[in-house]
């Protein structure tokens, strides 16, 4: 190759080069058709706000929406639900490895089957949706044998109110109501990292549990779905609203994070926190602690410009609703994978291989 046809490939290869922020922010990689936040700031599913979803409709009719981009018929949601539900029930095989592993983190725990869940032959929607009717059970075996205790079993067709039965332990119609609003609202998010890791390895061709697993490694990260556990935990302890501040104000001035704040979506308010918010205040009204909460959420703006997000009243909202807090990350996971599902079906459906490139800062010119 002569030296022209060398200097013309070299700029070539620069000119197409883009150099785009750490993290990815503000950056848009490719387009989809599930979720999106509009100019109002609202998260939207399938064109619907999902704070409308979810004061009008029920977490399976919104998932049929995420999955297949229309509101279900009467007849079409009954056999979804039927479907859902006679897929549901988790084989004594791979209760069994459960009860070997005996794991303590519960979405570990939820990996490890996922990746032995045996559907060979099944076309890919259906090997997801295997996956996502059995994460309830999963989710729920896992938590109940490491602390000891008998495992659930729900005949329940409602989708949320089996997930209300089997994460909490009782059946109460009207506190799976309340579970159901919070879980619409993390069902799905656009290209969250979560998802975006989904993606990816679905860009590869990757099997569907390989995928949903790479999802779950993802959420498992405190930056990302394990923040709600941390707020709780800081939540519980204040006396006060004075407390509260205070805690916040040291860690501001210690140049320390404080969770349950910041978006990198939402820079004014989160629609979702605040939806959460009045749900809250339904079930159990201006309570010491709802008080100090939002004494919290108003010093951080007036501080920070930081709103609340959704984790920050997720965490006291799921607390209240009677689940335990180990169970907050994989309830997440039990609702995000019908997202994560639409996802990987967008993703194949128009596939091309995700793979940057990264600009090498080591040390060069060295001879061996």
């Amino acid at each position: 190759m002569n030296t022209k046809r060398r200097i013309k490939n070299w700029l070539v290869m620069i000119m197409s080069e883009i150099e785009v922020p750490r993290g990815l922010a503000g950056v848009i990689v490719d387009t989809t058709a599930i979720a999106t936040t509009d100019q109002t700031g609202n998260l939207v599913y399938r064109g619907y706000r999902a704070v409308d979803l979810a004061r009008k409709y029920s977490f399976g009719e919104v998932a049929y929406l995420i999955l297949y981009g229309e509101i279900p018929s009467r007849s079409q949601y009954s056999e979804f639900e039927e479907k859902m539900h006679s897929i549901s029930h988790l084989e004594d095989k791979y209760v069994k490895i459960i009860q070997l592993l005996k794991e303590k983190n519960v979405l570990s725990s939820m990996r490890t089957v996922t990746s032995a869940l045996q559907m060979d032959g099944s076309d890919r929607m259906d090997q997801l949706l295997h996956i996502a009717a059995k994460f309830p059970e999963i989710a729920s075996h896992s938590y109940r044998t490491y602390r000891n205790l008998d495992m659930i079993h729900s005949t329940e067709k409602d989708i949320s109110r089996r997930i209300y039965q089997l994460s909490s332990g009782i059946d109460d119609p009207e506190r799976a109501k309340f579970l159901e609003k919070i879980l619409i609202m993390y069902m799905e998010h656009e290209f969250n990292a979560s998802t975006f890791a989904l993606r990816v390895a679905a860009s590869t061709g990757t099997d569907p549990a390989s995928a949903i697993n790479a999802a779950l490694s993802t959420l498992k990260g405190p930056l990302h779905g394990g923040a709600n556990s941390e707020i709780l935990s800081y939540l519980l302890k204040f006396k006060n609203e004075a407390e509260g501040i205070e805690f916040v104000r040291n860690k501001l001035e210690n140049k320390q994070l404080v969770m349950g704040f910041g978006h990198r979506v939402y820079k004014t308010k989160d629609p979702r926190a605040q939806f959460i918010k009045e749900e809250l205040r339904k079930l159990i009204g201006e309570t010491k602690r709802f008080q100090i909460a939002d004494a919290i959420e108003t010093y951080m703006w007036e501080q920070k410009n930081l709103p609340a997000n959704l984790d920050f009243y997720g965490a006291f909202y799921l607390n209240e609703v009677g689940i335990d807090e180990p169970l907050y990350t994989p309830l997440f996971a039990v609702s995000r994978v019908f997202g994560w599902t639409a996802h990987y079906m967008e993703q194949n459906a128009n596939n091309k291989l995700i793979r940057p490139l990264s600009r090498y800062v080591g040390i060069t010119g060295r001879e061996v």
